[in-house]
């Protein structure tokens, strides 16, 4: 048997030695390319910039100069660790507005019942919940929360707040990635997404905020003075 030409002879040579690599590679996956991996969301660390000021919610003037938005501290982080900068973000929102909501509830409550506390108490022969507080408001500074029916109605507040909470995390588990910070299906005065809609949700947010600030600014010169607040409001000298 002859054989074969030369050129012939070194090509099959060449290919059977190319044999173990190519079976290798089919078998183990060698020299494959490797699946892309989606990037992980990076979270800056403190005085870093942060996702605000990108977000588009009303309201949002890019204000975080300390970087606290990076850091993803709310509950959804204990089951995702990589949540995108954009749920974090709405997540904060929501918690910002639960807390500004409760505020401008305080802002009024707060000099309003050092006012008429006294005269309610007297009128209907009911305890004066600020007497032993010296006309200040029962808080955790000023003393006065063991009083009368105080802990039963902060109880009763606690148990209410819960049920409204779980309420919004229906709301928010049912909608989606089309839910909206502070949704807890009540009644709008306004289509989402409008202009008149938008409007009402910065105003809301400001004054949640401005009535944030003003509640600590209660809290505070009343233990560092003494004085009601009551007293430094104007237009409450009736």
């Amino acid at each position: 048997r002859t054989l074969p030409e030369s050129s012939d002879y070194d090509i099959m040579l060449t290919m059977l030695s190319l044999l173990p690599a190519v079976t290798a590679i089919n078998i183990f996956g060698i020299g494959s390319p490797k699946p892309t991996v989606p990037p992980k969301p990076y979270y800056g660390g403190i005085l870093e910039p942060s996702e605000v000021g990108t977000t588009g919610l009303p309201g949002d003037i890019g204000f975080d100069p300390l970087g606290l938005a990076n850091f993803d501290l709310l509950l959804d982080s204990a089951t995702d660790k990589e949540r995108s900068a954009a749920y974090v973000m709405r997540d904060y929102r929501d918690a910002e507005l639960k807390h500004g909501r409760l505020a401008m509830l305080a802002a009024v409550a707060f000099p309003l019942q050092e006012k008429l506390n006294p005269i309610l108490a007297a009128k209907f022969r009911m305890p004066n919940l600020v007497a032993e507080t010296g006309g200040l408001s029962p808080s955790v500074l000023n003393g006065g929360l063991e009083q009368g029916i105080i802990p039963s109605s902060i109880v009763t507040f606690a148990v209410l707040m819960s049920l409204v909470e779980a309420q919004g995390l229906r709301i928010k588990e049912a909608q989606g990635d089309s839910w909206m910070p502070g949704d807890y299906g009540t009644l709008r005065i306004a289509e989402r997404g409008t202009e008149q809609f938008i409007s009402l949700a910065e105003g809301e947010i400001w004054n949640a905020r401005i009535a944030m600030i003003a509640i600590l600014a209660y809290v505070v010169q009343e233990y560092v003075t003494g004085i009601p607040t009551s007293l430094t409001i104007p237009f409450l000298g009736f």
